[in-house]
């Protein structure tokens, strides 16, 4: 089996899809934001996994996951409070749960993946190449706002989920 064949029920779920209508880091959706952790996460667990023993299917479909509230952040919240960054990874992993098959490892992953900022820290190495790599694409995705300049950022459009070179 193929990779794809692991993702391709998140990719084409269509709950999952409506991430693409909520504005994550501007002006990126957060389905862009979860394409391109995901594609970090995997190409860095690819190039590990021959080191160290890691579930480079966990690591790809927590990454894509790690973000799936369905609420624009910036406008709203479930709740009606201002703690987004504390409580949506327990709300991306409920919707998880609900809409599709998690591993422990895919569900710690999504729980930990705001840490340290959230006092769960992450259980297994998968949740850790997440936690990074969410923050480089944040940075990323920051780094283009302010220098309108993004490093290939045509790679993450269309999650492409090949072996890097």
């Amino acid at each position: 089996m193929d990779l794809s064949d692991y993702i391709e029920d998140i990719l084409n779920h269509e709950e999952y899809r409506q991430l693409a209508l909520f504005t994550h880091h501007k002006p990126f959706t957060t389905l862009e934001h979860s394409l391109r952790v995901a594609q970090i996460a995997y190409d860095w667990s690819v190039r590990l996994e021959k080191k160290v023993n890691l579930d480079t299917i966990a690591v790809t479909r927590g990454a894509l996951l790690h973000d799936f509230f369905l609420y624009d952040w910036h406008k709203m919240r479930p709740d009606g409070s201002r703690w987004h960054g504390f409580r949506h990874p327990r709300i991306a992993c409920q919707n998880a749960e609900r809409c599709f098959k998690l591993s422990e490892k895919e569900k710690d992953i999504i729980l930990s993946h705001m840490w340290p900022l959230t006092l769960r820290p992450p259980r297994c190495r998968e949740a850790f190449i997440v936690i990074l790599a969410d923050k480089v694409a944040s940075l990323q995705e920051f780094r283009f706002k302010f220098k309108r300049h993004l490093p290939s950022s045509e790679r993450y459009t269309s999650l492409r989920l090949k072996k890097p070179n």
